[in-house]
């Protein structure tokens, strides 16, 4: 687009919490958009009583409790005045009420307000909005999903999909229909639901709904007035759904309440008995790797390291009859991984394990691809926030640096695929320092030679934010002319399963895909997830863990 993208913001106060705050002040930083207009509503009630009402007594003390235990800074909810940041900005005050009804404007104000030429308004306060306000900026009125759509209240979101054990949290930002056109998703993600903690679910929720508005204002601006349009069909309508909106009655406020507090206790129990790195170990099969469809993974053999340590994300490849499995080594003592590469005969049986790469922060996921004769590495320093890349030596002992291929970035799993003449890179990436990178954010990247400095960011970026699907598990594959992309379950636990995912678009402009097959360790009682998958010629490999118990 030509010129900077306008935004109009309809506010019932200047204070907003951070995570609102955080996208104003995107805007307003930006190079590509700005505040034209600030629509204020000047009711002294501009929140109904009905969505003021702030719950039962038990479901206020758990919220409060919660919040006590787990805070996290900064705070997504503490409250920031806008106005010292647009205070130059063109205001026109308006009269909404608030009694519940929908908002309308008046042809008056309607004419003041297409005086700005807004592309965009935010709607960050009001209620329900009605008539030609939805229709006067060219791209629409945007609204969080979380808001209920008519407030700047935050409500419950988050809420009860912690205390009814619900894996997966949605979150969504919303073009308003008009009454002709539905709601139209223009971002949303599935987040993984923090079990134990209201609080720090919304923390996640939140800071990550922050990210949604600015990058859809820039795709507008980057790539033309028909990326809204592009969007359509990119994300589910069920995140729009609004499951309880207003707060639980007394008696299901105290029943959870009294499942929080056991979940705690629960949590707290298993920190003393267990250690957060799991025991991992590797499963494998020689013969009909191929088929991946039919494993009976409760065959597999198992290929276990001493109790000092585990073995994780296997990479494996084939060489002169023996099998050259490339994994996380992660040594307790450390609580540091770092790569090593495993030799089996050609029997399956285990030869030799060497150290190849250690440095001072974690490493892990060691990426091996092959080309032009030589073999590389991308092993995952989501730690040193980095993207880099080793060149193989002299196989499979010998390893050299080259370069980091991205810097300054939380990237995790990077997975690299060449197709059509291109370079594909997947990697998971975490844009609010979630702890363990626990992002549903998978981000594509491609370029013409995979030592590029000057990687071209795919336009549907992230082009999956589904915490149940998006994390790389392993090489994308082509099978039967389809290609395959393994991906993780993390909804409810990190690496709780895994799936095969069929790529069914892919090129500069597109991407699209479906899940086709999840594989939850269910062969054995004992095993909690499985979260890699491999193979090389006949040998298929997986990895699944157990929780591990302290010496105590």
């Amino acid at each position: 687009m030509k010129g900077k993208i306008k935004i109009g913001l309809l506010l019932d106060s200047y204070l907003l919490p951070a995570w609102k705050y955080k996208t104003i002040e995107g805007i307003a930083l930006s190079d590509f958009a700005s505040v034209s207009l600030v629509i204020k509503n000047e009711s002294k009630s501009p929140v109904s009583e009905s969505r003021k009402n702030p719950g039962p007594f038990v479901y206020r003390l758990h919220r409060k409790f919660d919040r006590f235990l787990f805070n996290r800074k900064p705070d997504y909810s503490e409250k920031i005045n806008l106005k010292p940041l647009i205070n130059n900005i063109p205001e026109i005050q308006i009269n909404a009420g608030g009694n519940g009804n929908p908002v309308g404007f008046g042809t008056k104000e309607i004419d003041e307000i297409r005086k700005y030429n807004l592309d965009i308004i935010l709607k960050y306060g009001y209620e329900n909005l009605t008539g030609q306000i939805l229709t006067l900026p060219r791209f629409g009125v945007w609204v969080y999903m979380m808001d209920n759509f008519d407030t700047e209240q935050e409500g419950t979101s988050g809420y009860f999909e912690v205390v009814t054990g619900n894996p997966v949290t949605v979150s969504a930002l919303v073009k308003l229909g008009d009454g002709e056109d539905e709601n139209q998703v223009i971002s949303g993600a599935y987040e993984a639901t923090c079990a134990y903690s209201v609080n720090l679910n919304r923390d996640k929720l939140f800071w990550r709904a922050s990210l949604f508005t600015l990058r859809a204002i820039f795709g507008i601006f980057k790539y033309d007035e028909s990326y809204l349009e592009r969007l359509k069909g990119k994300f589910r309508d069920d995140l729009l759904r609004q499951a309880g909106l207003r707060p639980p009655s007394s008696g299901s406020s105290i029943r959870y309440f009294g499942k929080a507090l056991t979940i705690i206790l629960s949590k707290i129990v298993k920190k003393i008995f267990y250690s957060d790195p799991f025991s991992w170990m590797l499963l494998f099969r020689i013969g009909n790797a191929g088929d991946f469809k039919n494993n009976s993974y409760d065959s597999f053999r198992k290929l276990q390291p001493s109790k000092d340590r585990f073995w994780a994300d296997p990479f494996v490849l084939r060489s002169n009859g023996s099998y050259n499995i490339f994994v996380e080594e992660f040594i307790y003592k450390k609580n540091k991984g770092h790569i090593s590469v495993l030799q089996l005969d050609g029997e399956g049986n285990l030869q030799n394990v060497k150290r190849l790469i250690e440095k001072p922060y974690h490493m892990s996921y060691p990426f091996i691809f092959e080309s032009l004769g030589s073999h590389y590495m991308i092993p995952e320093t989501g730690e040193n926030k980095t993207i880099d890349i080793y060149k193989c030596t002299g196989f499979p002992d010998s390893w050299v640096f080259v370069k980091s291929l991205m810097k300054d970035i939380n990237a995790y799993d990077t997975t690299m695929f060449n197709y059509n003449g291109k370079w594909w890179l997947f990697a998971l990436v975490d844009e609010i320092n979630c702890p363990s990178g626990e992002s549903p954010e998978l981000f594509l990247f491609y370029a013409d030679d995979f030592m590029s400095d000057k990687w071209i960011s795919h336009p549907y970026n992230p082009i999956v934010s589904d915490i149940r699907t998006s994390r790389p598990a392993g090489n994308i594959f082509i099978h039967d002319g389809k290609i395959y992309r393994p991906s993780q379950d993390c909804s409810g636990r990190y690496g709780k399963a895994f799936n095969i995912i069929q790529i069914l678009i892919i090129n500069e402009k597109e991407y699209k895909e479906k899940e086709v097959i999840k594989v939850s360790p269910d062969w054995e009682k004992r095993l909690k997830g499985a979260h890699t998958f491999n193979f090389s010629g006949d040998f298929t490999i997986i990895d699944t863990y157990t929780f591990r118990r302290r010496a105590i």
